[in-house]
């Protein structure tokens, strides 16, 4: 009961009570005292959620164990949430060991390496974590290793494995080049619904580059793409819908796809000046 005090503690600071000053600014000292006390792993991977919210600066280091041989806990909150996660993951936490995997990407190699041992157990737990393996084994140069990963995780379903696997093979990074092989991979990606494959879809569709050209097929890709939140996808059709380029000009539904480009945090009226054009 007190660590679920603790937890619930944690997820007021990350909704920004402590900045808004609804906690006292005690409170982030009182969490990551009560979490590191508690030591489970679910403490652990709640501290290092709290380290990477809004407040994250303002929260003290714990008092980790002394052998984990990466990042300075003292110099940023990454850094610190880095060494909770990984807290949780040597306790056997499997969202914790995959956390832990995506913030090492932009730390050390020896973090990098770290993140392999702890996530090696879970890598066929589903097809998200084969993905996030894979994942690391290009990010420590070793594209034909993740290879396999990204085809088991790609079987299960993931779409981010089949988006990766097109990469792959378009570029020929840890495999042959091949652009049949790539292109079903892309189309493998769409089918499940994944924004960056519909969005570059859409895009072939639209340009006559890699796919016939059909306007009608490249507005539904990029409506696809949009609702499984691509802001570009929403930005390109806004300024479709806008221009008249593709479809029969609709001022209505341009403003409608400018603003939902606007929710997801693309640059709109900076992109629409670029273009000459303004909101309708």
């Amino acid at each position: 009961m007190i660590e679920d005090d603790y937890v619930e503690l944690a997820h007021r600071i990350n909704r920004g009570d402590l900045m808004l000053g609804i906690l006292p600014l005690s409170a982030a000292g009182t969490v990551v005292a009560g979490l590191s006390a508690a030591g489970t792993a679910r403490a652990w991977r709640e501290l290092g959620i709290c380290y990477l919210g809004t407040s994250g600066d303002v929260l003290p280091p714990a008092p980790w164990s002394p052998d984990l041989p990466f990042a300075d806990p003292a110099d940023h909150p990454q850094d610190r949430a880095l060494r909770s996660f990984a807290e949780a993951a040597r306790l056997g936490d499997h969202e914790g060991a995959v956390l832990f995997a995506r913030c090492a990407r932009g730390a050390s190699v020896a973090a990098r390496e770290a993140a392999r041992a702890l996530l090696r157990p879970h890598a066929r737990a589903d097809g998200a974590t084969a993905y996030q393996y894979g994942l690391l084994e290009q990010w420590l140069d070793r594209p034909g290793a993740a290879i396999e990963h990204h085809l088991w995780a790609a079987a299960q379903g993931d779409a981010d494995a089949a988006f990766e696997l097109y990469v792959l093979f378009a570029t020929g990074t840890g495999v042959e080049r091949d652009d049949a092989e790539s292109a079903r991979w892309l189309q493998r990606a769409a089918d499940l619904g994944q924004d960056r494959a519909l969005y570059n879809l859409g895009a072939a569709h639209a340009t006559g580059n890699g796919a016939p050209l059909d306007p009608a097929r490249a507005v539904a890709y990029y409506e696809r793409a949009a609702k499984a939140g691509n802001a570009r996808a929403a930005a390109t059709l806004g300024v479709m819908y806008l221009t008249g380029e593709g479809v029969e000009a609709d001022r209505q539904r341009a403003a409608h796809w400018l603003d939902e480009a606007d929710d997801l945090d693309h640059p709109v009226d900076e992109w629409l000046a670029q273009l000459g054009l303004s909101r309708p």
